[in-house]
């Protein structure tokens, strides 16, 4: 296949690169990746001072973020008008959810890192391959992995210890979002290949189109309203699926008519690329690994859960919609983390993408101390505007006062995450994350159990080990041994 013209301007200019990284091309031949080094002048992000560039990548970021916290609270906001058990099974169904999205950051965190690296290194072919073989890994793992999840939900229902009503109205919720899982993995696909390249108003503006069609449609199929059919919770899950798709149509339309875009191979021998397909896998397994656990461990930890009741089932499914204010603009400064540090590392500085880091922190932890203050001093209000039911009230303000206390090792977390993945480095936080989330729970069991505090001591458990893993991936990403990752 014949090279891009920026494979050839990096042929004719060799001697200006001090470092080559080896790469396969369709036929598995070698083909060199061009890493710049700190005096050549590469992508704007790589040259503009780091405040600026955090805050271009950041603020549409954080606001992509709210406006997917909006599309969960705008379900949840409904859902609770049908009562305590359709949010408790929508709750629970969001545990494998968060299990099958999980599998879908295999693709996102990849292509991120090697988009971002590529861009760096002012390869474009090569992202555009990478862009093309995101997109199939995406179609493909959801269309398996919604199939075993279809077969193996009632399975996990029983193990969680539902009632039959919340089982009910889970598997409602859970039908739509399986058969329409292609729509939302290959929207990560495309977000991370946006982001990757630096572009982060474009995933706004399409998840405020989303937003709208989502805004629009879950009261109409969730009551029934004239024509529409009443799905109750199954409403909200079909509303979100219509409006993934309408993610992906846009997101496949605007890439195709950019520099970095989808390259794809449709002679049926090339059209997988093993060695890229590899190396995507490769970065993400370790973060898709982590969110599969995290998952998991919710799913025993609701069996703990469900044993004092519905009511504090709902509490922690819309206390985590709630938090999603916190965690979604600590993912915001993530994403500029993640391509800031592998830009620069293509880019051949590697102290830039080290700074880019800890300047991420340092602005989400400022922004998370005034989001605790107002879980702290206002959580029942905010948990009321919700739904009515008075005992989960008391539990979802309980639970938003004690993780208030630890958001900023939430950001902590979340954004040193990012910066290992970007760097395509991404073990660490996997060898960090898992052990400390399963810790939950027989922290949990002791402390509800064993010491007798009820509901509040899983609330605690899932508090300190959050704050345990912000601080030990702080002190991880401090030693440095990233910034020799090769992607």
């Amino acid at each position: 296949m014949p090279r891009s013209a920026s494979g050839t301007n990096m042929e004719n200019s060799s001697e200006k690169f001090i470092k080559k990284e080896p790469s396969l091309d369709w036929h598995g031949t070698p083909e060199l990746v061009t890493v710049l080094p700190a005096s050549e002048e590469g992508p704007e992000l790589t040259r503009i001072p780091l405040t600026r560039a955090i805050f271009k990548l950041a603020w549409p970021a954080i606001t992509s973020m709210v406006f997917l916290m909006i599309f969960n609270l705008i379900d949840i906001w409904w859902v609770g008008k049908l009562g305590a058990q359709a949010l408790a099974g929508v709750s629970a169904a969001s545990f494998i959810v968060w299990t099958l999205q999980s599998l879908a950051t295999l693709v996102e965190t990849g292509v991120n890192a090697m988009v971002a690296r590529f861009i760096g290194a002012k390869n474009t072919e090569l992202a555009s391959r990478v862009v093309g073989q995101g997109l199939i890994m995406a179609t493909v793992l959801a269309v398996g992995f919604g199939i075993i999840g279809y077969y193996c939900q009632d399975m996990i229902y029983q193990y969680m210890g539902l009632e039959t009503g919340v089982l009910l109205q889970a598997r409602s919720y859970m039908f739509y979002i399986l058969i329409g899982m292609t729509t939302i993995f290959m929207t990560f696909a495309a977000d991370a290949a946006f982001r990757g390249m630096g572009d982060t108003k474009t995933p706004l503006k399409i998840i405020s189109a989303a937003l709208f069609l989502n805004l629009v449609l879950d009261p109409l199929l969730i009551f029934g309203v004239g024509p529409f059919p009443r799905l109750e919770a199954g409403g909200a899950s079909l509303a979100t699926v219509f409006s993934h798709a309408l993610a992906v149509v846009i997101s496949i339309f605007l890439l195709k008519r950019r520099k970095v875009h989808i390259k794809i191979s449709w002679n049926l021998r090339k059209f997988f690329d093993f060695s890229l397909v590899w190396r995507i896998t490769r970065i993400g397994a370790p973060i898709a690994f982590s969110g599969i656990m995290f998952s998991v461990s919710y799913m025993l930890l609701t069996r703990v859960i469900t044993r004092y009741g519905s009511e504090p089932l709902a509490a922690l499914g819309l206390g985590h919609r709630i938090e999603g204010l916190a965690y979604f603009a600590a993912v915001g400064f993530s994403v500029a983390a993640a391509t800031l540090v592998g830009q620069n590392l293509g880019a051949g500085k590697p102290e830039r993408a080290e700074k880019a880091a800890w300047l991420s922190v340092l602005y989400i932890s400022v922004l998370l101390l005034a989001v605790s203050m107002t879980f702290f001093f206002f959580g029942k209000w905010i948990v009321r505007f919700f739904i009515n039911d008075p005992d989960v009230i008391t539990e979802g303000a309980r639970y938003l006062k004690i993780i208030a206390m630890f958001e900023i090792f939430l950001g902590l977390e979340i954004v040193f995450e990012g910066a290992f993945g970007g760097a395509g480095n991404s073990l660490p936080p996997m060898l960090i994350s898992v052990p400390m989330t399963w810790l939950r729970i027989p922290l949990a069991i002791v402390l509800a159990h064993t010491l007798g505090m009820g509901s509040v001591g899983i609330w605690w458990a899932i508090a300190s080990t959050t704050g345990m893993k912000g601080l030990t991936m702080a002190l991880w990403f401090r030693r440095g041994n990233w910034k020799t990752k090769k992607v």
